[in-house]
């Protein structure tokens, strides 16, 4: 071949290249700004527990408090209460101590990890006098007007894994010394409630800042929670029992892990764990709606104008909103484990799920649409497996789809003849590596109904 060819095949191939990547632009996940997240903790054993798996993620998200609060399970006490069950404050700094000794191994893996040092200095005390105790500003309840006070439009997510006394306190002193921030505080704080652990959201959250968007989790935290047992089906108790818990946390994982209090090497609860596990970006946009549905459940909006979203059941299965992705999210725990101990090259690290087609498409009853994830890839060179299924409660079309070759890249999904205009079909495509431990990615495909008459769709 001489030059001249060679050149102009060099053109050809290039040209080529750019009108792949162009077809799969569209589906590309777009990079996202990190979230931006404070935690209030009463510091019970479950939430020591959930505080080792969230120090696992922090990379994923900006970290902007980390703060003692109280509930109705545990306070300080003060000169008229008395402290009932107390854990004190030292124990969140010896995590931060474990930590510092995976820091440098998990940054390998990731270099969005954050320091130690910048850990620490996001730990305050807020309000742990006693249940409810709202009436004084605290280090904890100051932090978190700062945040919420910041020239920054970004969402702030508020998690309450006790009470919510801290975060009342913080909003009330923003409505007696800044009134004129009310609306646009509302409009940026997300508070994610583990249940209702003190009456400070009924008492004065929801009285006095209604437009404040607020996830109860009432029931759904108790899938992996002290009872899980029960809440969770036989066969997934595999990925919670000792041998599971022994193999792929507690021994070998280095101080973090190797500190986590388990029960006889089982595991004991994490049931605020749900609270920054609705925050983890897998691909299901969950953050984007509650209603979609996440590794931190799936909520209802309570009442069609309110901000309250309250968990909510699938396929009449309180707890399937959880227990549902169990295998996944116990694996990626796994996962998150080995980064402390092992190097990049000999772990496993999440696979990107890729479409050739937007994310919601508008589709005419009876017609049959191709979903393709076939541009998937994990940078671990793993093989991938795929599944393809409806996620019927996040949608508004109740009654099952016809998916072909759900298992394969590439399926063709038939439109039901009978679904109306507007109506919604949620399809999630699941992606998981042939790595140890599997680790799993998923994209949403929306499909609207369009009008027959007219084309378009009702949203």
């Amino acid at each position: 071949m001489n030059m001249m060819n060679m050149r102009r095949v060099l053109v050809i191939l290039f040209l080529m290249a750019c009108a792949v990547r162009g077809a799969f632009a569209s589906s590309r996940p777009a990079p996202r700004e990190k979230l931006r997240t404070i935690v209030t903790t009463d510091g019970e054993v479950d939430d020591r527990c959930s505080m080792a798996r969230f120090l696992l993620y922090t990379n994923e998200w900006e970290v902007l408090g980390l703060i003692h609060s109280s509930s109705v399970h545990h306070w300080r006490g003060d000169g008229d209460h008395k402290p009932h069950s107390w854990q004190g404050t030292d124990w969140l700094d010896r995590q931060i101590d474990q930590y510092e000794q995976a820091f440098a191994n998990l940054r390998r893996h990731d270099e969005n990890y954050p320091s130690p040092e910048y850990l620490r200095k996001q730990v305050f005390v807020g309000n742990v006098a006693y249940p409810g105790e709202m009436t004084t500003p605290t280090p904890g309840s100051r932090r978190i007007v700062e945040v919420l006070l910041e020239d920054d439009p970004r969402t702030v997510w508020l998690q309450a894994w006790g009470g919510a006394n801290t975060i009342a306190r913080a909003l009330k002193t923003i409505q007696e010394e800044h009134p004129d921030r009310v609306e646009e505080v509302s409009a940026k704080a997300v508070i994610y409630l583990i249940a209702l652990q003190d009456d400070t959201y009924q008492q004065y959250i929801a009285r006095h800042w209604p437009g404040l968007r607020v996830i109860l989790n009432e029931q759904q935290f108790s899938a992996i929670a002290y009872g899980w047992r029960d809440g969770i089906p036989r066969p997934m108790h595999s990925y919670f029992n000792a041998q599971w818990m022994r193999a792929n946390i507690l021994r070998d994982h280095g101080a973090l892990c190797g500190g986590y209090e388990a029960h006889r090497a089982a595991f004991l609860s994490e049931g605020d764990s749900l609270a920054f596990m609705h925050l983890i970006d897998v691909g299901l946009d969950n953050t984007v709606n509650p209603d979609f549905g996440g590794w931190g459940g799936r909520f209802a909006r309570d009442g069609k104008t309110s901000a309250l979203w309250k968990d909510t059941p699938d396929d009449g299965d309180a707890l399937k909103p959880i227990w549902r992705w169990a295998s996944a999210f116990q694996n990626d725990w796994a996962a998150r484990a080995d980064w402390c101990v092992k190097a990049p090259s000999e772990a496993n690290h999440p696979p990107r799920v890729l479409l050739t087609h937007a994310t919601r498409l508008s589709v005419m009853p009876g017609e049959q649409v191709t979903l393709d994830a076939s541009p998937s890839r994990d940078g671990d060179g793993h093989p991938l497996s795929y599944a393809w299924w409806h996620y019927i409660g996040a949608g508004t079309y109740p009654k099952a789809v016809s998916i072909s070759d759900a298992n394969q890249p590439r399926t063709r999904l038939l439109v039901p003849a009978d679904v109306q205009p507007g109506q919604t079909i949620h399809i999630i495509c699941e992606v998981t590596d042939g790595g140890t431990p599997p680790l799993t990615r998923y994209r949403r495909v929306i499909v609207d109904a369009a009008d027959r008459k007219t084309g378009e769709v009702a949203r």
